[in-house]
């Protein structure tokens, strides 16, 4: 048959094809929110918490920046899991796990015991987002891995932009005294009735939680062709461009964790992510003493502008998942085509954070912190799907390696290097120290390549994930 043929054959296939690869969509875009929701939701009860449990700002500070280092700890633990026992299996245990903590966080007596819970949520939720960039290779054509990815970051960092009014809102209906009625009305929940509303809170994130675990593992399957419903003109859309994938769980042997560690695109990558995550990191540490302390634009309406650049940068996601995907189809080059975006919008967030300091007044200094948002997010999808790309089959075990490096430093150390770049030279310098690394993460991208796998094997390229291209 000629080529024309079959592609009129596959086109009349897909056609016809089945969408419940979108189903699977709904559970990573819920998975998203909770992600960024529940680590970031914590920020928004400080003041409530620190008074109940009589922490102080540098107690509140460790408790904040524990969650990143056992999160950074277990990254690739949590990666390579999922592509040793499969995304289902391995996803029901992260979700389960940082639910279960989350919960328990109220129910803390003091910072001992709610800086141990920060510390085993952080190793709970580790993982997350490297098995949901391997249910996304698995579920979806390489053409549309940007458009997805910057669908699933916007989602996060919505989960984080909203968790600044949604958590508070909860915290507020919970100290209803019609809430408080109810709760002393009923039985079963007349003990709760005089818990802190911040407590109860908490509890009810956890819920949230496992009710997903229970829907998703349920419902979930790691290979398309094992899912009842899929039919065969949507199996063949998702390997459309990329031939058979392998859906067995492997063993990484010596020579591939030598290679994961040795891989010059992933170290470039995973140093570019930890500039983007330091730099990230101001909007959800600086940016609210920042604006307080130099525009005094008043509490209620502070909450609405710290939520501002993060609902910008999520639209984002969007807007470069959709522009990497169509420069893509448009020139064929895997290297142009996720790296331009990347490289383009961490030299404008450096730009834009540079000159933070000199805004004359509020309107300004919000609209470029929104500017810097949108250049950091602007090649997010281009970066998650290089990561899927580079690290093809072990992509899970890649996207642990990458998360590790940039959280280890990108937020974990960030609450140290900020505050002593702070109080020892004052708002210029800490804002220019946030325009560097944006600007070195921009370079970073000029030297990475997303069309090299990190492993050599020869059979990848026919059976176990994207095309390898041989002058990108």
């Amino acid at each position: 048959m000629s080529t024309a043929a079959n592609t009129s054959s596959v086109e009349q296939q897909t056609s016809r094809a089945t969408r419940i690869r979108f189903i699977v969509l709904s559970f990573l875009l819920v998975l998203a929110f909770l992600t960024y929701f529940d680590r970031v939701c914590i920020a928004s009860a400080q003041k409530d918490i620190k008074a109940d449990l009589g922490l102080s700002d540098s107690q509140m500070g460790y408790i904040l920046g524990g969650f990143w280092f056992t999160y950074a700890l277990f990254e690739i633990p949590g990666g390579w899991m999922g592509d040793r026992f499969g995304s289902r299996k391995t996803l029901s245990r992260i979700v389960l796990a940082w639910s279960f903590f989350t919960a328990l966080s109220g129910a803390a007596t003091g910072f001992v015991s709610l800086l141990t819970y920060r510390l085993l949520f952080g190793a709970g939720e580790a993982g997350a987002f490297p098995n949901m960039a391997r249910v996304q290779s698995r579920w979806f054509p390489r053409a549309a891995q940007g458009r997805i990815g910057g669908t699933l970051w916007m989602v996060s960092r919505w989960g984080g932009a909203f968790s600044y009014l949604l958590f508070p809102s909860l915290i507020a209906f919970l100290n209803f005294p019609t809430t408080r009625h109810f709760l002393a009305s009923v039985p079963l929940l007349s003990h709760f009735q005089a818990a802190a509303a911040w407590r109860m809170a908490f509890w009810i994130c956890g819920i949230v939680g496992i009710v997903w675990v229970i829907s998703f593992f349920s419902w979930f399957r790691d290979n398309p062709a094992q899912k009842e419903g899929v039919n065969e003109a949507e199996l063949t859309h998702i390997n459309s461009d990329r031939g058979e994938v392998l859906h067995t769980h492997e063993k990484l042997d010596a020579r591939t964790w030598r290679a994961l560690f040795s891989s010059r695109h992933l170290w470039f990558i995973a140093l570019a992510y930890m500039c983007g995550s330091f730099g990230w990191s101001f909007f959800v540490s600086w940016m609210k003493p920042y604006l307080a302390t130099a525009h005094h634009p008043g509490e209620k309406l502070q909450n609405w502008l710290d939520m501002l650049p993060l609902f910008v940068g999520g639209a984002t996601c969007v807007l470069g998942g959709v522009l990497t995907d169509a420069l893509l189809r448009r020139t064929g080059r895997t290297r142009f085509s996720r790296a331009l975006f990347p490289a383009c919008g961490f030299a404008i967030a450096a730009i834009s954070m540079a000159c933070i300091p000199f805004a004359p007044n509020t309107a300004t200094a919000v609209g470029l912190m929104c500017l810097g948002s949108f250049g950091n997010d602007l090649g997010q999808a281009g970066e998650w799907a290089s990561v899927i790309s580079i690290g093809g089959r072990y992509a899970g075990t890649a996207f642990g390696f990458i998360n590790m490096v940039a959280n280890i430093v990108g937020n974990t150390l960030q609450p140290i290097i900020g505050p002593w770049v702070f109080h020892t030279y004052g708002w210029p310098p800490l804002f220019v120290l946030y325009g560097a690394v944006f600007a070195t993460a921009s370079l970073l991208w000029l030297f990475i390549d997303p069309s090299k796998r990190f492993y050599e094997d020869a059979a990848d390229s026919k059976s176990h994930g994207f095309p390898i291209e041989p002058n990108a």
